[in-house]
């Protein structure tokens, strides 16, 4: 009898819970549906111990983990916005949804999304706090491509379903981390694995439900990363430089991404081009809006974050800041505490130690590894250290632990 692979366990035990926990139909429970998952699931664990050829055996598992995968994930997905369509804009879904959505509706009738606020919109009546004011109704947070990415799908999805939800374009890039994390590993059950880990994080895929927009930018950026692995060092940078335009947290990966390229390019005609890309790309992204109202640019995707407007987004989370409230050193939450100082302190040696790791460790493997502890270091000392931020960090680093390196068989594996 063969032995049980890992990515049948992985399948179990986190497909399994999911389907428990959430709404796979707009309507009454389907168990016809629940019947059908877990009939895939036993396909799944029976193909581990039958004694098939090894070639039939990958073409069914491939075949069985995506039809697992589209299943769950569609279902979910299609029920949740259906239901929220159903009842109200605000149901069941994360704030920065419904302030894409609105600020969409902004731009196409040529308003300043950076500029405007959001009350007497559906976002103020998002249940941030019974006792505070959301402070998203003054600033919209996240980069212009959040925006002008999803405008495709507004007029696509009005004239097909009858309405556009903020889902949408998240959900196309959610399956395209997928699709290239298949695409990067060769080893069959380390892919299949890979990408069940991806799915189904148990707390990234509840927060990809809600509308949180970490697989809007990590599409992008794990796209670009995989053209870079594969030497396309132009191409890389635009799909990088894009998801630096989508959202701020792969911000701190800049200064690895540079040195990465320096090392790795030893005619430094290709490391300025690759870099002049990577820069020319983010700028027409990103200028535009810029140009359009510094200020409230600045105000909006900067100084709110940082506590330097007066209604910046307050010290929340797990990390240093809570712990100097707790201590009674910082005794208000909206106070303008100068985190850049004890960021500097730790994250700038941090920072020279996980370059000089990456000139003697020249992988994109590494690149991202470096990249995951310097965004912990950088959060956990920043104003704001909360449960998504966590959850972002687990799916980096599970990207760098199944990253091939340049060292290994598994850009052979699949010729063997």
């Amino acid at each position: 009898m063969k032995n049980l692979k890992l990515d049948t366990i992985l399948a179990f035990v986190l497909i399994v819970p999911f389907i428990m926990t959430v709404r796979i139909s707009p309507r009454e429970t389907p168990f016809w549906l629940f019947s059908l998952i877990f009939g895939g699931l036993l396909f799944y664990l029976a193909l581990d111990i039958l004694n098939i050829k090894e070639k039939l055996f990958e073409k069914l598992k491939n075949i069985t983990v995506w039809a697992l995968v589209i299943t769950v994930v569609i279902s979910s997905f299609a029920s949740a916005i259906i239901v929220r369509h159903q009842t109200s804009p605000i149901y069941n879904v994360h704030d920065i949804i419904v302030q894409q959505e609105i600020a969409m509706r902004y731009l196409l009738d040529g308003k300043n999304p950076y500029k405007e606020t959001y009350f007497n919109t559906p976002l103020e009546e998002w249940n941030y706090s019974d006792s505070e004011t959301n402070p998203a109704l003054y600033h919209f947070v996240m980069q212009p491509l959040y925006l002008t990415f999803s405008l495709p799908f507004y007029p696509l999805f009005g004239r097909t379903i009858g309405y556009f939800d903020g889902r949408f374009p998240l959900l196309f890039l959610f399956f395209l981390s997928l699709l290239v994390a298949f695409r990067l590993v060769k080893d069959g059950e380390k892919r299949r694995s890979f990408v069940l880990l991806l799915a189904f994080n148990p707390l990234m895929i509840i927060y990809t439900l809600e509308g949180r927009s970490d697989f809007f930018m990590y599409g992008f950026l794990i796209t670009g990363l995989y053209l870079l692995y594969k030497s396309k060092f132009l191409l890389s940078g635009v799909l990088i430089a894009a998801s630096f335009a989508v959202k701020q947290s792969v911000w701190p990966l800049f200064p690895l991404y540079f040195a990465y390229l320096w090392f790795i390019n030893k005619n430094k005609k290709e490391f300025y081009k690759s870099l002049g890309v990577f820069v020319g790309t983010f700028l027409l992204l990103v200028l535009p809006f810029f140009l359009w109202d510094p200020k409230a640019f600045l105000d909006s995707t900067i100084f709110y974050l940082s506590g330097n407007t007066p209604n910046s987004y307050p010290i929340s989370g797990y990390g240093f800041g809570m712990l100097l409230h707790e201590s009674g050193i910082i005794k208000d939450l909206k106070d303008n505490f100068p985190f850049i100082i004890p960021q500097m302190i730790v994250a700038v040696p941090l920072l020279i130690y996980l370059i000089k790791f990456l000139k003697n460790n020249t992988s994109v493997k590494n690149l991202i590894l470096a990249y995951g502890i310097f965004l912990f270091i950088f959060w956990f000392f920043s104003r704001y250290f909360n449960n998504s931020h966590i959850i972002y960090l687990t799916i980096v680093f599970t990207t760098a632990y199944f990253w091939p390196s340049k060292d290994t068989d598994d850009d052979n594996a699949e010729n063997k």
